[in-house]
């Protein structure tokens, strides 16, 4: 994978915020100062059940799971996410409480993170700013009700389609994670793919 040099991530940066919210670019450059950058390896685990996340980062390259597990130790990927967009766990990071979830990378990645309290500390002293992380959650709220609704009125097939319209989910997802992710086992999921096939 090739990597971006630190101006294209600062110029990756500024877009994705720029989106949510218009800054000066006085304000724009506060803003951008209190990122960090790094790179994550593939199969790391960025945070586990009973962390509290402190982070909110930008993906700037790479695909990211978050995931349950149970008693048992099955588990439930709850959401995949890739390129330009937020990876956090939202009840965590929003309520300063332990997390029942595992952030974990599926690919050599690169993120720009925040801490909680810089994110705060920017929200009081640019106002404006606030607008970024409203809209950001607004986002995930709506994506999380859409997603609850597949999960109870759609068909297997159904939610299986959802993701053929988007191909980097087959290219980039192992199976078995993308199976969890649409709510059925692995084996279920290869006799639906069998079938589309014939």
């Amino acid at each position: 994978m090739a990597n971006f040099s630190p101006m294209d991530n600062r110029k990756l940066l500024a877009d994705f915020i720029t989106r949510y919210c218009n800054l000066s670019d006085p304000d724009l450059e506060k803003v951008l100062q209190q990122f960090s950058f790094g790179e994550i390896a593939a199969d790391t685990v960025i945070l586990r059940r009973g962390q509290t996340c402190d982070t909110l980062s930008i993906i700037l390259k790479g695909a990211f799971r978050l995931f349950a597990v149970d008693e048992a130790g099955n588990e439930t990927t709850t959401w995949l996410v890739f390129e330009n967009t937020l990876i956090t766990e939202p009840a965590s990071f929003l309520t300063r409480q332990p997390s029942r979830y595992y952030l974990q990378a599926l690919e050599h990645s690169e993120i720009t993170t925040i801490h909680y309290d810089q994110l705060h500390a920017l929200y009081q002293k640019i106002p404006g700013f606030e607008s970024f992380g409203r809209k950001l959650m607004e986002e995930i709220l709506v994506g999380t009700m859409c997603r609850a609704t597949s999960l109870l009125l759609d068909t297997p097939q159904e939610r299986y389609n959802r993701l053929l319209q988007q191909p980097r989910f087959l290219q980039r997802v192992p199976l078995k994670h993308l199976a969890s992710f649409i709510g059925i086992t692995p084996s279920s999921l290869s006799r639906l793919r069998r079938r589309m096939q014939t």
